[in-house]
C-alpha cells in the first residue's frame, strides 16, 4: 500500500508539473502574439502618418535597418509600389490573406511561412490615402513569435522544479502512508485481539476529523462485538456446563445424520470421543440394528427402547423445528440408560407375582372355611354377619390377587399362550354385558352396541380387556346412565369405544389413571369395590397386543375410552 501511494504522489506531482509548463507556454506564446499584433497595429498607423504622396516613401527608410521589420507598400491591385527588403521579389500580392482583408476594410493580423524569410511571418495591412485623395495599401510585417527559445531556457527549471516536486511527493506520501498504515495495523491488531477474546482499542487523534470518526466507530464497533463475544461464550459455557451434567446422553444430527453435537455422557456411554463430532452417526452408535432404527426416523417424532451392549436404553427422537438454535441440526436424540429402572421394575413384578402367588392359596383357604362356617346352624345370627363380611373381603382379595397375577404375567410376558384366533369384539362385549346384567339392573344402566368388528388375537387378552372397561363404566356411572359401546373398521385398523354417562374424572387425574392401585376418589372406591388394577392391566394389555389406548373425560359428564387396534382383519 505504501508503494501504491508514492507512485501515485509520483504521478500526480509529474502531471501538475508538466501541465504548469504547457499551461505556462501556452500562455507565453498567446502575450506574444498579442502583443506582436498590438506592435503591427501602432507601427502601421506610425508609418501611413509618415505618407502624404509617393515622394514621402523615402520617409520610410528610417525603418531599413530594423531586419526584424519589413514595409510593403501595394497599388489597389496588389502591385509593389515600394519595398523595405530589396531581396524580395516584387510580384503582385493580390492574393494575399491580409490584401484581401485590406481590400475589404476589415484589416487584421494573419501568419503564415515565409518562403523569403524562411520562417512564420505576422503580416498586418491597411489602406492608406494621400493628400491627393489617392489610395494604397501599406503593409508591415514582423517575424512571429517563437517558443522553442523559451521552452530551451526553461528545461533546466522544469528538471528543478520536477525534482522538487518528486522529492516533497516522497517526503508527504511517506507521511501520509506511514499514517494511514499505522491506522490499518492498529485496526488489524484490534481485529487480532478480539480473535484472541481479548479487546484492544484503537488509538484516535481528533486532529483528523475524517479519521477520527471512522475510527471511533470502529472501535464501537469492535467493544459492541466483544461484548456479544463474551456473552456468547459464557452462554456457550454454561450451557455446555448444564448439558454435560445431565444424566441423558445428548445428540444433535443433521439432515444427513452427521453429529453436530454430543455431550460429555453421549461419548461415554457408546465409547466415543469428540473426534467422532462431524462424522456419521454410525461412528458413534455402532450397532447396526439400533443406529438403522434412529436412521429410518431422522426429521421425525419417534421413541422407543432397545438393549444396547448390558444397557437398556430409552431412545427419544425429536424433530427440530425451531430455526433459532441452528440452521443444520435436524434432529435431536436423547438416550436415556434405564436398566436400574428395568430391574426395579423386574423386581416389583416379580415381587406382586410371588406375593399374589403365595396369598391365593390362603385366601381360597378363607373363602371356603368363610362359606362352612355360614352355612352352619349352630352359629348365632351375628357371628354369620362377621363371617360373611370375612368371606366378602376375602373374594375382594382374591380379585385383587388374580389381578396383580394377570398383570404380572402380562408385564413379563409370561401369559399363557394359545393359538390366536378370529375374535368378533362385538360379541365378547355381549357376553360382558349379560355376565354384568346384575350390576347393570340394580343401577338401571341402559347398554347399545354399535357396528360389528373382529381381529386376530388371543381370545382371553380381549376378553379381560374389554371386561375390564366394561366393568369401570358400570362401576362409576349413575343411576339410569347409559354405557355405549362402538365398533368401527378405518383404513388403519379397528377402533373401540366405551362410552357412559357417569361421574366422569377431573383433567388433572387423567395422566395418571393407568397407574397401579390410582384412586381418583377413595371414598367412592371403597363404596363400589374394585381393585384399582384394571386399566393398568387395559394398557399392558394394550401394549401386548400393539393397540392404542386414549381416554377422555369431563367431569360430572362422563367419560369416553378409545382402544385402537392396528391389527384387524
Amino acid at each position: 500500500m505504501k508503494r501504491k501511494i508514492i507512485f501515485r504522489f509520483f504521478v500526480v506531482s509529474i502531471v501538475i508539473v508538466l501541465l504548469m509548463f504547457i499551461f505556462g507556454i501556452v500562455a507565453v506564446n498567446l502575450n506574444t502574439k498579442n502583443i506582436i499584433n498590438q506592435r503591427l497595429k501602432e507601427e502601421t498607423e506610425l508609418a501611413s502618418s509618415l505618407l502624404n504622396s509617393e515622394d514621402d516613401f523615402s520617409n520610410l527608410e528610417k525603418y531599413e535597418d530594423n531586419s526584424d521589420l519589413r514595409i510593403t507598400i501595394f497599388d489597389l491591385d496588389g502591385n509593389v509600389l515600394y519595398e523595405s527588403d530589396t531581396k524580395s521579389e516584387l510580384e503582385n500580392h493580390s492574393d494575399r490573406e491580409e490584401i484581401k482583408n485590406a481590400l475589404a476594410k476589415k484589416p487584421g493580423t494573419v501568419e503564415r511561412y515565409s518562403e523569403t524569410f524562411k520562417c512564420n511571418m505576422t503580416y498586418y495591412a491597411t489602406i492608406t490615402e494621400f493628400s491627393n485623395g489617392a489610395q494604397v495599401i501599406l503593409r508591415l510585417a514582423v517575424r512571429s513569435s517563437e517558443v522553442t527559445p523559451y521552452i530551451t531556457a526553461i528545461i533546466p527549471l522544469l528538471v528543478l522544479v520536477l525534482i522538487i516536486s518528486l522529492a516533497l511527493s516522497f517526503v508527504l506520501a511517506n507521511l501520509l502512508s506511514r499514517n494511514i498504515s499505522s491506522s490499518i495495523i492498529e485496526i488489524g491488531d484490534s481485529l487480532k485481539s478480539l480473535n484472541e477474546g481479548k479487546y484492544t482499542p484503537i488509538h484516535t487523534d481528533m486532529s483528523e476529523p475524517e479519521l477520527f470518526s471512522v475510527l471511533s466507530q470502529i472501535n464501537e464497533l469492535n467493544s459492541n462485538i466483544h461484548n456479544h463475544i463474551r456473552m456468547a461464550d459464557s452462554e456457550r459455557m454454561k450451557l455446555n456446563a448444564v448439558l454435560d451434567n445431565v444424566s441423558q446422553s445428548i445428540i444433535a444430527l443433521d439432515k444427513s445424520k452427521h453429529i453436530v453435537f454430543a455431550n460429555k455422557q453421549a461419548l461415554q456411554m457408546f465409547n466415543g470421543t469428540n473426534s467422532d463430532i462431524g462424522k456419521d452417526l454410525v461412528f458413534l452408535i455402532e450397532k447396526l440394528p439400533v443406529y438403522e432404527r434412529i436412521s429410518r426416523h431422522i426429521g421425525e417424532d419417534f421413541a422407543f427402547e432397545c438393549i444396547y451392549d448390558a444397557m437398556h436404553l430409552s431412545i427419544v427422537i425429536t424433530k427440530v423445528t425451531s430455526d433459532v438454535i441452528c440452521d443444520n441440526i435436524s434432529t435431536i436424540v436423547i438416550v436415556t440408560d434405564i436398566t436400574k429402572e428395568k430391574l426395579i421394575e423386574k423386581q416389583k413384578s416379580d415381587f406382586f407375582a410371588n406375593a399374589s402367588h403365595e396369598l391365593k392359596t390362603p385366601i381360597t383357604i378363607m373363602q371356603g372355611f368363610s362359606e362352612v362356617l355360614m352355612n352352619k346352624e349352630s352359629i348365632d345370627e351375628g357371628s354369620k354377619k362377621q363371617i360373611a363380611r370375612i368371606h366378602k373381603e376375602s373374594i375382594r382379595l382374591g380379585s385383587l390377587i388374580s389381578d396383580m397375577l394377570m398383570l404380572s404375567q402380562i408385564e413379563n410376558n409370561d401369559t399363557e399362550q394359545s393359538t390366536p384366533t378370529f375374535v368378533s369384539l362385538d360379541e365378547t362385549a355381549k357376553e360382558i354385558i349379560t355376565e354384568f346384567s346384575e350390576e347393570i339392573k340394580k343401577k338401571s344402566i341402559s347398554t347399545k352396541i354399535i357396528g360389528s368388528a373382529s381381529l386376530v388375537a388371543e381370545q382371553h387378552m380381549i376378553f379381560e380387556l374389554i371386561e375390564n372397561l366394561v366393568s369401570n363404566a358400570i362401576k362409576y356411572n349413575k343411576d339410569n346412565g347409559s354405557i355405549t359401546i362402538t365398533f368401527s373398521n378405518t383404513s388403519s385398523g379397528t377402533v373401540m369405544q366405551v362410552k357412559d354417562t357417569g361421574i366422569g374424572i377431573e383433567k388433572e387425574h387423567l395422566p395418571r389413571l393407568c397407574e397401579r392401585f390410582y384412586r381418583v376418589d377413595k371414598s367412592h372406591s371403597k363404596r363400589t369395590g374394585g381393585t384399582g388394577l384394571g386399566l393398568a392391566i387395559v394398557k399392558h394389555i394394550c401394549a401386548f397386543i400393539g393397540a392404542e389406548l386414549s381416554i377422555e373425560s369431563e367431569f360430572g359428564i362422563g367419560t369416553t375410552v378409545t382402544v385402537a387396534f392396528t391389527n384387524n382383519k
